[in-house]
């Protein structure tokens, strides 16, 4: 069922993903390094590298915070002079998705995989769970498979 829905997405415009390394990513927040600073430097023209590394630190931290996500929001959607995600227009942003992407808390070692991730200029803001139709325990499950293993939650708290 992956398939079709990662299809699906690539219809909408994203891009997907086969062979993510662990050097395509920050550990801790699983935000893609290289294509955050690619997107950073094409919304902020001007800006170079060491503000698009200035920046995700502040995300990195920010998504450290134990507010449900509330501080790594306002970084994202903020409207000072530096833009992590265009709203206005849409078609700006770099759009990615790819499946059984492993999320792992790295001090507890939990992990767990959604069957897709999608991420906006390279940060994960969503992931989706795809069910087989007529499955009645398909959908109810996920919420309770979230919550049954210790650091499921508390590692995609900023993305529910």
């Amino acid at each position: 069922m992956q398939v079709p829905a990662a299809m699906q997405l690539c219809r909408l415009g994203y891009e997907y993903l086969d062979d993510i390394t662990s050097e395509d990513f920050d550990a801790s927040t699983n935000i893609l390094t290289g294509i955050f600073t690619k997107a950073f430097l094409r919304l902020n023209p001007g800006r170079a590298d060491a503000d698009a590394k200035a920046e995700l630190q502040k995300l990195i931290v920010a998504a450290a915070n134990d507010d449900l996500g509330r501080e790594f929001y306002r970084e994202i959607t903020r409207t000072s002079g530096i833009k992590l995600i265009d709203f206005e227009n849409p078609d700006q942003n770099l759009w990615h998705c790819t499946t059984e992407f492993t999320c792992e808390n790295p001090e507890s070692h939990d992990n767990f995989r959604p069957d897709i991730t999608c991420f906006v200029n390279g940060l994960p803001l969503a992931f989706v769970e795809v069910k087989i139709p007529n499955n009645c325990e398909g959908i109810p499950a996920v919420p309770k498979g979230t919550k049954d293993k210790p650091g499921k939650a508390e590692k995609m708290k900023i993305f529910l």
